[in-house]
């Protein structure tokens, strides 16, 4: 049913260049406040909303089919990273059931040395929904993704305390990646547990906890 909603709200709205980000941000504001103000309702009607007010205005600014369809792209990707009250119409559907979304802070269960030695190993791996598989090289303060379609992202690796570690966006070619992320962009994500070389990570969006497993090889 998420997945038909889904497929609902891109048909309807695909019906210059792309605006700056701040101005997608912007957009992306006003349509998670919204989401937000109307929960009460049926989702495929507030996906309508939606889209008559604030997503058909938005692109009938665009007399180019191509920019207004890289526009569009970056607004969904940008909803995804910003607005808690748009993933929860569509939450994960991975086959290894890897990554969670809950109101609640995750209950660590990790020793600071575990911690310490966490980027001792230089190869791990993550699932996408669908069973995607993405590796992951930590190479000195570079993190490395590698997808399936051979498409990467480079991102700076910091290393925090308190079992924490900073990623900040460089570049990438993959589709969802670069429109996801822009240069400078930086994600905190925390370590909570450790169990047979699997690593349970968490990161925090506003009062929304967003968790994945990261695999070491």
């Amino acid at each position: 049913m998420r997945i038909h909603l889904l497929l609902f709200f891109i048909l309807f709205s695909l019906t210059s260049q792309s605006q700056t980000i701040q101005t997608i941000d912007s957009l992306n504001n006003e349509i998670c406040q919204s989401l937000a103000e109307n929960k009460i309702l049926n989702d495929e009607i507030r996906l309508h909303s939606i889209n008559k007010s604030h997503v058909m205005p938005f692109l009938a600014k665009f007399k180019d089919t191509i920019a207004q369809r890289k526009a569009f792209e970056k607004m969904i990707y940008r909803l995804q990273k910003n607005c808690n009250e748009f993933n929860a119409l569509f939450p994960k559907d991975s086959i290894q059931n890897d990554w969670g979304m809950q109101n609640e802070k995750p209950i660590g269960h990790v020793s600071k040395e575990q911690c310490n030695t966490f980027d001792e190993s230089k190869k791990f791996h993550y699932w996408e929904e669908r069973g995607k598989k993405v590796e992951v090289t930590i190479n000195g303060n570079l993190w490395i993704e590698k997808f399936g379609d051979n498409t990467f992202s480079k991102l700076l690796y910091r290393k925090r305390g308190n079992c924490e570690f900073e990623l900040e966006f460089i570049e990438s070619n993959n589709l969802s990646r670069k429109n996801l992320s822009v240069k400078g962009d930086k994600y905190r994500y925390k370590i909570y547990d450790e169990e047979e070389n699997i690593y349970s990570i968490y990161s925090k969006n506003k009062e929304t906890y967003y968790t994945f497993k990261l695999i070491k090889e």
